[in-house]
């Protein structure tokens, strides 16, 4: 039996729902509980994108090792161990200082994961024809994962405060560690045709123009994932009604990542990446201006499933062909280091500086434009992917 048939779908799938649970906990509620310990809105800002800055380290790092020495699980199940012993200081009192250090040295650990998982599947999905399809029902396992536990952790912060919520965190991260023992590893063997040059990779136009799409992407988030839920507080919506928001986007984003097959065959990847920006900066837009009528914010969260998953699928399809064989794990870890890294801090930052000295629908009105700059750059990105584009850069590289 090939290592390829042998593979269970599954034992990836409970590491992704083991890690999306865990996010589920710390995603929307960590910055209440830190706004809850004392923090004020710019520190709260700053720890969240501390953890966006740690992604341009730790996965970068972690995937230089892993594709070095093709070690891909050791690898993941030892950032797992150690983001979860990492985050255990954080039930020592202390304000600013002590949370900074204790998210600093979990994220360079937690942050590090999901690029090697995602290098696992790719490697197992690769010449596939089925690939969209088998990744989207195997992503879909963390995205279950994370409604349930966003449901059921709202619900449990307003009945007991926001105390408990770090022990649930320390909780599901042990869980996220013991489910890597299920993983299996890809073969790490490439063929002739995927050995390719990670810098030379760099140099091409389309691939320039697309990690300047995908930061703008993730820039155009960070405003939501930093202030979304005190945002939504302030606006007079209780815990559970802000883990209810947070779930419809992801509803949705289970249905598409279980029917993504079709979608996927029948739409080149980087249009889709197209209309997800689109979509984005409208999204942004009812959010800044009409998220006081709840009915608007539902359809503003169902739009979640395009501007994440249709968004992050075709981006790690797109991986997936631009950095094959043994660069998988660089590939998957550039797009997590410029997106959620540079992207994430910069969105963090700007949405802080706005939150504080403008309003906060001011920061969710620069996500838009963000969105709009990126659906630009990928519009280039297209343009530059055409195969007499290709051909022509090739030969200039030669």
């Amino acid at each position: 039996m090939s290592a390829r048939a042998a593979w269970q779908p599954w034992r990836l799938g409970t590491f992704y729902a083991a890690y999306f649970g865990a996010g589920a906990a710390l995603s929307p509620y960590f910055p209440l509980y830190l706004d809850d310990r004392g923090l004020s809105a710019a520190e709260i800002g700053i720890v969240v994108a501390l953890g966006q800055g740690m992604r341009v380290i730790g996965p970068t790092g972690w995937a230089w090792l892993a594709d070095r020495t093709t070690h891909r699980l050791a690898i993941l199940r030892l950032t797992a161990f150690a983001a979860c012993t990492s985050f255990l200081p954080i039930f020592i009192p202390g304000g600013f200082a002590q949370v900074f250090c204790v998210m600093l040295v979990f994220n360079l650990f937690y942050t590090g994961q999901m690029p090697l998982a995602e290098a696992i599947a790719a490697m197992r999905l690769r010449e596939d024809p089925n690939a969209a399809a088998r990744y989207g029902r195997l992503r879909a396992s963390g995205s279950i994962a994370f409604i349930v536990f966003v449901l059921s952790t709202g619900a449990l912060l307003d009945r007991i405060g926001l105390t408990p919520l770090p022990y649930l965190a320390a909780g599901l991260l042990a869980v996220t560690f013991a489910s890597t023992w299920l993983v299996r590893d890809a073969p790490a063997s490439e063929t002739a045709h995927e050995r390719i040059s990670v810098r030379a990779r760099l140099r091409e136009p389309r691939v320039r123009w697309f990690f300047i799409s995908v930061f703008l992407m993730i820039f155009a988030h960070s405003a939501l994932y930093t202030y979304f839920s005190i945002y939504l507080a302030q606006l007079g919506y209780s815990k559970t009604e802000i883990g209810v928001f947070w779930v419809l986007g992801v509803l949705l984003e289970v249905v598409l990542f279980y029917s993504q097959g079709r979608l996927f065959k029948r739409f080149d990847v980087l249009r889709l990446i197209e209309i997800s920006l689109l979509v984005a900066a409208v999204r942004f837009i009812l959010i800044a201006e009409l998220a006081r009528f709840a009915i608007v914010l539902m359809l503003a969260q169902l739009m979640h499933a395009v501007t994440f998953a249709v968004h992050h699928s075709a981006c790690v399809l797109t991986m997936q062909r631009w950095f094959p064989g043994r660069a998988a794990a660089r590939g998957q870890a550039l797009y997590t280091s410029v997106g959620y890294g540079i992207g994430g801090v910069a969105g963090s930052l700007v949405a802080a500086w706005l939150w504080s000295t403008a309003s906060p629908s001011a920061a969710f009105l620069s996500s838009s434009v963000a969105a709009l700059l990126g659906w630009c750059a990928v519009r280039r990105a297209r343009k530059f992917d055409s195969p007499v584009n290709a051909v022509a850069f090739a030969r200039q590289s030669q």
